[in-house]
């Protein structure tokens, strides 16, 4: 393409064709649903310095929820981009500020975390990057402050979402793009993404589809059975969740390569603690290995620990965090556990009372599923297993 006087060759995806369309069509919104990987990021980031270089005097915001996801991210996809137009120059940077001079033109960055910024000063151009992270209400304050043009960008993760209600607007532009429609993508990203239509349907449609996930109100939605534990899958750990009138669970965990193996090994109510203990001892269980175990009450693992068992808490993250864990895993469930195929299959989403599902499963059936939690927390940051899409 010709900028300026500069003759340059970019190259460019189906991403930056569709977004040439919506401003012949005179769009001011445009929303890029897609996959992972499908180049949305860094082809708006290519629309916008192209648009920025024939103009004067305007300001574009990019705006992500966190400052650290957006430096991570967002950023450096914008240096990169200057930088293949030949128009980086760290003199023009100002950091610590948060913008960068190009020519006459203003580009900023903030998070929606920044107050100040938020309701800020307006400006021409808005660019809301992972906009399903945003709030109607961070939303409303950025689109009254913007004059011109806004693009929004997202993997449709969400089961329902503001963001989705944009493309019933008569300005609004709304496409979809895929790893498919980036001929740039490296082949091991194919691979991981496609190997999660085997895992998870739901993550599968969002993440290599593009496509909003369908809404099910069982949380594990694919899961397979197995006689035992294959030799070839080595212990990632055991998880225990305690109970009285609710059960105590003690679950085991093994992997091969992307696939869980998950053992039942005590699921049973009105335990005490040295009831749990001869459990323990029953089971063959080596008193150097790992058992993560619900932190909320250290006085029950200070006794398996006096016990000389390597009783240890688990440093608890969001239950969503668990189940992402999970569900980026090929699921195989022993026959003989009984009780965590039955939280397997009734572990639901929670439901508000018009009928929509809420991103958080109910609190139940969900005693060996917090077991499991504890274990893939605890173990799998440590080790190769960790799968992450981002």
């Amino acid at each position: 393409m010709e900028i300026g006087k500069k003759n340059m060759k970019v190259t460019t995806t189906i991403v930056f064709e569709e977004l040439l369309k919506s401003d012949e069509l005179q769009k001011r919104i445009v929303v890029a649903q897609g996959g992972s990987r499908s180049g949305k990021t860094f082809n708006i980031l290519i629309y916008w310095i192209y648009k920025l270089l024939q103009e004067d005097n305007k300001t574009l915001s990019i705006v992500r929820k966190t400052l650290p996801s957006l430096k991570n991210s967002v950023y450096k996809d914008l240096i990169e981009v200057l930088e293949m137009f030949n128009m980086y120059d760290p003199t023009k940077l100002h950091k610590q500020e948060g913008y960068y001079q190009l020519g006459t033109n203003t580009i900023n960055w903030f998070s929606v975390d920044e107050p100040q910024k938020l309701r800020g000063s307006k400006r021409e151009y808005l660019y809301c990057n992972e906009a399903n992270e945003l709030s109607k209400e961070d939303w409303n304050q950025l689109i009254f402050r913007t004059t011109d043009k806004v693009i929004l960008d997202l993997n449709p993760s969400e089961l329902s979402c503001w963001v989705y209600d944009l493309e019933k607007r008569e300005d609004c532009f709304y496409f979809k793009t895929t790893w498919r429609d980036n001929p740039f993508v490296d082949k091991n990203i194919v691979k991981e993404l496609e190997s999660l239509k085997e895992k998870d349907e739901n993550l599968y449609r969002i993440y290599a589809l593009g496509e909003k996930g369908i809404p099910t109100t069982l949380v594990f939605n694919k899961f397979s059975t197995i006689e035992q534990v294959p030799p070839t899958a080595r212990l990632l750990g055991r998880g225990m969740d305690w109970g009285y009138n609710d059960p105590t669970t003690l679950v085991e965990v093994y992997i091969d390569g992307d696939e869980l193996y998950l053992n039942e090994l005590l699921y049973a109510r009105g335990l005490t603690m040295p009831d749990i203990i001869h459990k323990l001892d029953t089971f063959g269980i080596e008193k150097t290995d790992n058992i993560w175990c619900d932190s909320a009450t250290p006085q029950n693992i200070e006794e398996l620990r006096r016990s000389k068992y390597n009783a240890k808490p688990v440093n608890k993250k969001s239950v969503l965090h668990g189940i992402d864990l999970m569900r980026r895993h090929k699921l195989f469930i022993t026959k003989h556990s009984e009780n965590i195929l039955y939280e397997f299959g009734s572990y639901k989403w929670k439901v508000d009372k018009n009928g929509v599902l809420l991103d958080m499963p109910d609190d139940k059936h969900n005693h060996s599923i917090d077991a499991i939690r504890y274990i893939l927390e605890s173990e799998l940051n440590k080790r190769s297993g960790k799968i992450t899409i981002v």
